[in-house]
């Protein structure tokens, strides 16, 4: 993978843009103020094992924003189900329950801590990445990536297929939390360096 910083775009470029920024910038965030755990949020969040420096929902207001969204009942059976199934050394139980929102929702930590940042609906996604496209004259993604995964939320009409950029952003290239960067532009190359996409095409990544 290529990785240059500051290039200029070029006509076939695909800017991919960071979910947070995208969700920061339209006004889709939500004060953390306005979801004061209750008991049960805390309870749950004391159960949820972080991964490095992903604290996920072991942050209480997260917890509780997903216990507005998905519904209490769902949450408690998810996390007994979770309670059950780890003795035997099965993970991921709860989340698979819990559904995306509980996998999804972002912020409550720093450098966001007083925002919330749940994930794009798909078709408001899929409008702003073609807004931009308007603008900018390349297509445009929105991207979830972190150091476990991600996906890639929507794509415009020029962008490169979703199954390409998840393939050639795997190794999380944009970066997290106060490392990150908010965009990167994904070009068709044939130097050396570049990273094979799923057409067999030649890629390369550039951090801006």
């Amino acid at each position: 993978m290529l990785l240059e910083y500051g290039c200029d775009r070029h006509p076939g470029d695909t800017v991919v843009v960071s979910e947070t920024v995208s969700l920061l910038l339209t006004g889709r965030s939500l004060p953390a103020g306005a979801f004061r755990p209750r008991s049960d949020a805390r309870l749950l969040a004391r159960f949820v094992r972080p991964h490095d420096d992903t604290l996920g929902l072991s942050v209480p207001t997260k917890m509780q924003w997903v216990l507005n969204t998905v519904g209490r009942r769902r949450i408690y059976v998810a996390a007994a189900a979770a309670a059950v199934t780890r003795v035997f050394g099965a993970r991921g139980t709860f989340y698979r329950i819990a559904g995306d929102p509980a996998r999804q929702i972002d912020g409550g930590c720093p450098p966001y801590e007083d925002r919330l940042l749940p994930p794009f609906q798909p078709a408001e996604a899929v409008e702003l990445c073609n807004e931009l496209q308007g603008k900018l004259g390349n297509g445009v993604a929105i991207a979830d990536i972190n150091d476990f995964g991600g996906s890639i939320r929507a794509v415009s009409t020029k962008a490169l297929p979703a199954a390409t950029l998840r393939r050639v952003l795997a190794d999380n290239p944009m970066g997290q939390l106060r490392r990150g960067t908010p965009f990167v532009l994904v070009r068709r190359v044939g130097d050396d360096h570049s990273r094979c996409g799923s057409d067999g095409s030649e890629m390369s990544v550039h951090s801006g």
